[in-house]
């Protein structure tokens, strides 16, 4: 350094040129240097197919509902990523020794203290980058991020899909389905996504925030539930896409995935350098920097999300620890930190090996199960030869008859474009999910083709429709290794649902809550009700952008007084509302209405348990519409409004429950019906819409009249 601070020649040239350098641009900054590489072909493809591969994905993760066939291929690409991410921030691991960096991967035993400090670690880290910034800006340096106001533009537009999904990654938490032992940790995740959603006030809503940035500018965007989204030009960084996957991705297995979604949320709520250069570089092309500072305020370290998220952290580690000991509590530890580099690690795409990625899309999924496939079908068709031929269906643009020609299908090539038209021919095959592909119920017991295949030729059958994926994912065995985890849960909560419940009696007359006797009523009735009658709008804020309504604003302030929050505050609640000692959800009156009515008897565990002691296909039945939240809407907020009344009616009872507990829940029902009178209030007399929602009322004012004495 000393040498180059010498007086020479080659400083006195180097400061000619930058003189020149300067005068010729009239002060202007520089653009920041970028290098760029070129990617070999081959590499260059497959990230073409994996943005499209995440693009689709990303669509139909918007509209789950209508996509359940995928939620297979969601849970095996999560944990693909989660491999990813532990073996490239391994790999970083080594390099951050001789840096100022700390992996969380370096701290094998948890303890809360150690936590805070790795906290206040990274953003010392962050800082010390700022400063290096700053002080280079000082120095006359050109801006980092952006050199015009037009590269901040098409910058914006690039990271869309990502900031269309703020809060994405908490969007299925702290539904019914959670053990009620996780519900205080859960529910202090799902603050994190209230706030992240505005608190139910659309000019907070992150999404809504970052949409109307894009207006002012005039850049706006198709929504990103539609199929015109994924086509918008300016939008094509895999890595933004494949971070926003990575959101929508973790969220559906909130049981399943608990300490992972904990360790995402970590490190996502953590200030970023980016974060930083934007809000200031912004400002300096004329741009509102404003969706930028805000996440600079509320996910700060002292009572923000970042403080939040290390919170939770800590207090699901000690709830495992005093639960379930010191083995399971360092398993947990390793599934927070998987979270916590999956979310660290979700933009950088790494393409795998190109010969085994080639091999892997010449072979399918599973290689061995396409021979068996091939197998099977060709001694069938050469079997009933010529039975086919008369028969309508087609595939692919050729008839059932051609494809099970046996000359035919003794060629490879000709087995591999029938299995891969099979593959794609809904609703015979649905990938991943042999139990809904029409194929397999064809081949059992009822179905048109019983007994033409053994049960071992119809397990092949399931096998291979259950290993179809759209991408071979690559392996979960680095995140198995490393957490030591083997069972990964199922997919259970999102199998289909059965049709909903029976339409109301047409000539039966209105019915009302107000007109019970609510001292009859009967609490081992309506405690199945009561339990699950939470679970009716939690789904319609699982994903952001369906929020960014008035309407869905509604709808978050009525859960945040289901679930026990203060009202909506002037500002952000943060560490203050986690640390209240007074919170009074739902399941705590339902458990204390269970209690006083039998004294010292069992209380649920869970929804499940509680629909083993009190057993109610109704109750079922709402679980079930309840994931198909766009479809069944207003008959949802219906029942909404019925069990709502059913709230004001039992918070005048001083049998069921006590002084506190009737105040919390006169102010809950009181929260509710300001909230669905805003979500049903502009319904126009005789539309569909509030047929809906009068059948949904009706229903549950019925079925909840069947929990009073007669």
């Amino acid at each position: 350094m000393e040498g180059l601070l010498r007086p020479g020649l080659g400083l006195l040239i180097l400061a000619m040129l930058s003189a020149i350098l300067l005068r010729s641009r009239k002060s202007k900054p520089l653009p920041p240097v970028v290098r760029e590489t070129t990617k070999p072909r081959s590499v260059r493809l497959r990230d073409k197919k994996s943005l499209q591969h995440y693009k689709e994905l990303y669509v139909k993760l918007h509209n789950l509902e209508c996509h359940r066939e995928i939620v297979p291929e969601a849970r095996a690409l999560l944990l693909s990523l989660l491999s990813e991410a532990l073996q490239s921030e391994s790999g970083a691991q080594s390099q951050s020794q001789s840096q100022s960096t700390t992996s969380i991967l370096s701290l094998e035993k948890f303890s809360a203290s150690n936590l805070d400090s790795f906290v206040y670690s990274e953003l010392e880290h962050v800082t010390r980058e700022w400063h290096q910034y700053v002080a280079r800006r000082k120095q006359g340096q050109p801006r980092e991020l952006f050199y015009d106001a037009a590269a901040a533009r098409r910058w914006l537009v690039q990271r869309t899909p990502l900031k269309f999904v703020d809060g994405a990654w908490l969007g299925h938490m702290h539904k019914i389905t959670t053990p009620f032992l996780y519900r205080r940790i859960t529910k202090s995740a799902w603050q994190v996504l209230s706030e992240e959603l505005g608190d139910g006030d659309l000019a907070k809503c992150h999404a809504h925030v970052y949409a109307q940035l894009l207006d002012k500018l005039d850049l706006p965007t198709p929504s990103p539930d539609s199929d015109a989204f994924i086509h918008h030009p300016g939008m094509d960084d895999v890595g933004v896409w494949r971070a926003a996957l990575g959101q929508l991705l973790i969220s559906l297995f909130p049981n399943d995935f608990l300490p992972e979604i904990l360790g995402f949320n970590l490190n996502f709520e953590m200030l970023t350098i980016e974060t930083l250069l934007a809000a200031k570089e912004l400002r300096e092309v004329g741009i509102d920097p404003y969706y930028f500072s805000l996440h600079i305020t509320i996910d700060n370290a002292d009572s923000g999300h970042t403080a939040m998220a290390s919170r939770t952290v800590a207090e699901y580690m000690a709830l495992v620890t005093a639960t379930q000991g010191d083995a399971a509590a360092h398993q947990a530890w390793k599934r927070v930190q998987a979270g916590f580099v999956l979310s660290k690690n979700i933009h950088h795409h790494r393409p795998p090996d190109a010969a085994a990625a080639a091999a892997a899309a010449c072979a399918g999924p599973n290689p061995g199960l396409n021979a068996k496939m091939a197998d099977i079908f060709l001694s069938k068709a050469i079997a009933s030869r010529g039975v086919h031929e008369h028969c309508p269906m087609t595939m692919g643009g050729r008839a059932l008859s051609t494809w099970l020609e046996p000359s035919m299908l003794r060629q490879r090539g000709w087995q591999a474009d029938f299995l891969q038209t099979l593959a794609n021919a809904k609703p015979w095959v649905y990938k991943g999910d042999s139990g809904r592909s029409r194929l397999v119920q064809q081949l059992c017991w009822g179905g048109s083709m019983f007994g033409a295949f053994t049960d071992r030729e119809v397990a092949v059958v399931r096998d291979w429709i259950d290993s179809q994926t759209s991408v071979v994912p690559a392996s979960s065995e680095i995140y198995a290794a490393f957490t030591g985890r083997r069972e990964m849960g199922d997919s259970s909560s999102f199998t289909a649902a059965p049709d909903l419940l029976p339409p109301p009696l047409a000539a039966q007359p209105p019915l009302s809550i107000q007109d019970m006797d609510v001292s009859k009523l009967q609490v081992h009735k309506v405690s199945p009700l009561w339990f699950v009658h939470s679970c009716l709008l939690e789904s319609l804020v699982s994903v952001p952008w369906k929020v960014a309504t008035p309407s869905g604003c509604a709808i978050v302030r009525l859960l945040r007084a289901q679930y026990g929050f203060l009202p909506e505050p002037a500002g952000v609640d943060g560490l203050d509302e986690m640390s209240r000692d007074d919170q009074v959800d739902l399941v705590d009156i339902g458990m204390e209405m269970v209690s006083r009515g039998a004294p010292g008897g069992p209380l649920p565990e869970g929804i499940e348990h509680a629909l083993e002691m009190w057993p109610s296909p109704f109750a079922e039945k709402m679980l079930s519409a309840s994931t198909r939240p766009m479809e069944l809407r207003w008959m949802l907020l219906g029942l909404t409004q019925a069990f709502a009344e059913l709230h004001d009616a039992v918070s005048s009872s001083c049998v069921l429950l006590s002084e506190a507990s009737r105040a919390a829940l006169g102010l809950i029902s009181k929260r509710e019906r300001e909230s669905l009178e805003m979500c049903v209030g502009g319904l126009v007399e005789g539309s569909a819409d509030l047929s809906r929602y009068r059948m949904g009322y009706q229903m549950g004012v019925r079925e909840i009249g069947h929990c009073f004495e007669p």
